[in-house]
């Protein structure tokens, strides 16, 4: 599952390499993060964390390509990928896991057959969010 996969998704978010954030960010689209960002995120989309990005905090998204260093805990309703080189330290929970050779994982994983529920975590917008 590379990030050829989700091609679908459109990259509407983009933080580069010279960015550093800290706070809360929601993305109705897709994500790309080649800076710092240290807070409580959520991806309506695709997440991907480039080689030189790193992130801290809580994530929230329907899947993820994970290249740079993420600490904290991430919720996924699809799929993970771990790209080599990936550096990873806390807990992810999600319905499908790749993990390259090359990556450096010290945590925990939770895997269910149906993804995450409804309940867990962050929702997700909706179309009819925007409205409000």
């Amino acid at each position: 599952m590379a990030q050829k996969d989700f091609k679908e998704d459109r990259m509407d978010t983009i933080i580069g390499p010279g960015a550093e954030i800290e706070g809360n960010l929601t993305v109705r689209g897709s994500m790309r993060l080649d800076g710092r960002l240290k807070g409580k995120v959520v991806v309506n989309g695709t997440f991907v964390l480039g080689k030189s990005g790193f992130f801290d905090g809580e994530l929230r998204t329907k899947n993820a390509v994970i290249g740079g260093n993420l600490k904290g805990t991430i919720k996924v309703d699809e799929k993970i990928e771990f790209e080599t080189g990936a550096r990873f330290q806390g807990d992810v929970t999600c319905k499908g896991l790749i993990v390259n050779d090359g990556v450096i994982f010290d945590g925990t994983c939770s895997m269910t057959k149906s993804g995450l529920s409804q309940h867990e975590g962050p929702k997700f917008l909706k179309n009819e969010d925007k409205k409000k």
